[in-house]
């Protein structure tokens, strides 16, 4: 089943990975199998909020450049305008 965007992006935060660093005292996250999908920050709901916003940016580079994504249903690229 592929999945519109919303829907995407809510799928793939959830299953995103969080690690909390002692060292900076900051909590980071990533989701597994998106390359530079990556966010940083002192609470949670600020790191899933810019990781949610990366992934964002994320897809919306992939359909400009035309590249599929496993799991997401791509739009049809008449019907997606990106400045």
């Amino acid at each position: 089943m592929k999945l519109h965007f919303s829907e995407f992006i809510e799928k793939a935060i959830a299953r995103a990975r969080y690690e909390y660093d002692a060292t900076v005292k900051q909590w980071a996250a990533w989701v597994d199998g998106f390359p530079g999908v990556y966010a940083q920050g002192k609470r949670i709901e600020d790191v899933r909020q810019e990781l949610a916003s990366t992934l964002e940016d994320y897809l919306l580079l992939k359909i400009r450049e035309g590249k599929r994504v496993p799991g997401f249903d791509m739009p049809k690229r008449s019907h997606v305008k990106v400045a």
